[in-house]
């Protein structure tokens, strides 16, 4: 709807414009001759009817000699071409008088006698239709405003959704600098471009063909005449396009190399602040916005570029208009070097009008030159953008899911190997079963394949080899949201958001009660901290990623979340890696409160921790072997 609202001003707009400079024929006809509007219709429609009578008697006269006994084969089609010229003269002299004969009653009735008056109307219908058109003009602005913003607003949720659902391959080969300046920079372009589509290069050209409809009526052979050039500003114009689309894709190629160095930076603040590398980092700064600089530069010099072709358009057309039509109206001539241009000599006031058209254009046409650029930096911005929102997740849901019974019976390992890169295996063939309510835990050098295999547990990849089975059901046969909905987990780098601690631990069960948080808080042993150390409490917002809390509190809160899910399996990767003898007490406290209700799998190599596993498995060299239990040992 806003965009046939747009359209429709847009419409008016041109309309109102084109009316606008061809008012200026009758001013023009009433100041230099005096007369009333009514006295030059008149007049007009006598010269018209005294023009198809002398075209209708020279008819007759052809129609005599072609008629003669003795007339020539050469002399017959030099006849005939005559006719043929007569007759479309006195198709315009009759169409032209139709036209006058319409109007002639509705300005005898309205239009005053006196020509001051007339002028005076005429003058005041101006600046009404002047106002009338900056209304449409304004209203058009807004529509595709809100359209663009609209687009802008949608593609930003699509590609923002799109990132959320995405599997962590596909994530990671695109990046996080990829997203941000496709969801900022990227879709910006597009709507700057479909505001100025929507907008100028829709309204402009309008405007632009009210004008030459115009000059047309007036003299179409000159008007041909004056666009001679057009071909050769379109060539150069076409060769600029090409350069501007070029460029413009460099400049997002830069622009997401910027937003790396920028996130990459401020997210390991504390890194660069540790090792002293705040010259270094400022130095990876500099030289991406330098790149910037540079494309940024040659798209501004192409852009400007454009307008001068355009503008050059503009000014030739005039140019040749003003020598063509002043030889034409000062020799009251009808053709240029023996070619035909117009009937009969042209008025002054037509070739005024003429030029007033042209002029007309000139406007129109600066104007699309400043938004032409943008237009086409808006189609770059939509072959990055499109591409993305079809990319698919290599994780997806089966056409027909199976759901297994919940809680489960038996979660199993099956033959599964993994490779993040074809031919280098992280994990080969591991084989285990768990089953429900146990508790195992995976120890392992680094980079031994531990979160490798908690990623394929969760569903983050899919294996390359073997399939994890739940009761019977291959996990690619069950929905994505059912696998995951089962499994809750800690990490080593716990995440949180930048609200309040409620809001943290309700973030998996949003419509979870300020009850069961409180509970879910005591069973991990937070409930303490939260309310005697926070100002306050469960509302105490706790900064970016939990910046105001310490290490162990963080743990203790991302613990209290995964408990309150409720979830069948538990997962906790190097959870207590980097807290304090204290705070993994406490959390081994909450585990045992919770063992055998869930299964519990952890990542650890804490003793403390591994004396809660019923079994205890070693990843070594992609394979998992079970090691005899600490307790066992001890005995």
């Amino acid at each position: 709807m806003s965009v046939a609202l747009a359209t429709f001003c847009s419409f008016a707009v041109a309309a109102l414009w084109g009316a606008n400079i061809g008012a200026f024929y009758p001013i023009l006809e009433v100041t230099v001759g005096g007369r009333s509007i009514q006295e030059w219709i008149q007049t007009e429609i006598d010269e018209q009817a005294t023009a198809i009578a002398d075209i209708q008697q020279r008819l007759e006269e052809n129609a005599a000699q072609r008629q003669l006994p003795n007339v020539e084969p050469k002399q017959l089609i030099v006849l005939n071409n005559a006719k043929l010229e007569l007759e479309r003269a006195h198709a315009i002299h009759a169409a032209q008088s139709k036209s006058y004969l319409k109007m002639q009653p509705w300005l005898n009735r309205f239009v005053p006698r006196d020509p001051f008056n007339t002028i005076a109307l005429i003058v005041g219908a101006l600046v009404g239709s002047t106002l009338l058109r900056h209304i449409f003009l304004i209203s058009n602005d807004l529509l595709v405003g809100r359209v663009a913003l609209d687009i802008s607003r949608s593609l930003r949720n699509q590609i923002f959704s799109r990132a959320l659902y995405l599997d962590r391959a596909t994530f990671a080969r695109q990046g996080n600098a990829s997203f941000v300046t496709v969801i900022v920079h990227t879709t910006e372009m597009l709507s700057v471009g479909i505001m100025n589509t929507l907008g100028a290069a829709v309204r402009e050209p309008l405007k632009l063909i009210a004008c030459l409809v115009g000059a047309a009526m007036i003299c179409w052979r000159l008007l041909l005449m004056s666009i001679i050039i057009a071909p050769i500003c379109g060539f150069m114009l076409y060769f600029v396009t090409k350069r501007i689309k070029t460029v413009s894709r460099r400049v997002l190629d830069r622009s997401t190399g910027f937003h790396e160095v920028l996130l990459e930076s401020l997210e390991n603040i504390q890194t660069i602040q540790a090792f002293q590398t705040e010259k270094l980092e400022q130095g990876r700064f500099e030289s991406a916005t330098l790149l910037m600089k540079k494309f940024g530069l040659k798209f501004l010099f192409l852009t400007s570029l454009s307008k001068p072709i355009i503008e050059f358009l503009g000014i030739g057309m005039l140019g040749t208009t003003i020598i063509g039509g002043a030889y034409l109206v000062l020799n009251e001539e009808t053709h240029i070097l023996g070619i035909m241009i117009c009937q009969q000599p042209l008025s002054p006031s037509a070739l005024l009008v003429f030029f007033g058209m042209l002029i007309g254009i000139s406007d129109p046409l600066r104007k699309l030159s400043s938004v032409y650029s943008t237009v086409y930096a808006g189609t770059v911005a939509a072959d990055q953008i499109y591409p993305l929102l079809d990319r698919c997740s290599e994780i997806r849901d089966p056409a027909e899911p199976k759901t297994p019974s919940s809680p489960h019976r038996m979660l199993k390992v099956d033959g599964v190997s993994f490779a993040y890169h074809a031919g280098q295996n992280i994990i080969n063939d591991i084989n285990v079963e768990i089953p429900f309510g146990s508790t195992i835990a995976i120890i392992g050098s680094n980079g031994s394949g531990k979160s490798t295999l908690i990623n394929l547990l969760c569903r983050f990849y899919d294996p390359t080899d073997g399939r994890l089975v739940v009761d019977g059901v291959d996990y690619r046969e069950m929905l994505v949201s059912d696998v995951r909905s089962r499994i809750a987990m800690v990490n080593q780098q716990t995440e949180l958001f930048n609200d309040t601690v409620a809001y943290n631990i309700r973030y998996g069960t949003p419509d979870a009660t300020d009850e069961e948080v409180e509970a879910a808080a005591r069973r991990a042993h937070a409930h303490e901290f939260i309310t005697t150390m926070l100002s306050a409490g469960y509302e105490t917002r706790v900064g970016r990623n939990g910046s105001s809390l310490s290490g162990g509190q963080r743990q203790r809160i991302a613990l209290a979340r995964a408990l309150l899910c409720n979830p069948e399996i538990l997962i906790l990767d190097e959870a207590t890696s980097q807290i304090d003898m204290q705070s993994e007490q406490l959390i081994r406290d909450s585990l045992s409160q919770v063992r055998g209700e869930r299964t519990t799998i952890i990542i650890t190599h804490r003793e403390k921790l591994l004396e809660l596993a019923d079994r205890v498995f070693e990843i070594v060299g992609g394979q998992m072997v079970e090691r005899p239990h600490l307790s066992h040992r001890a005995a």
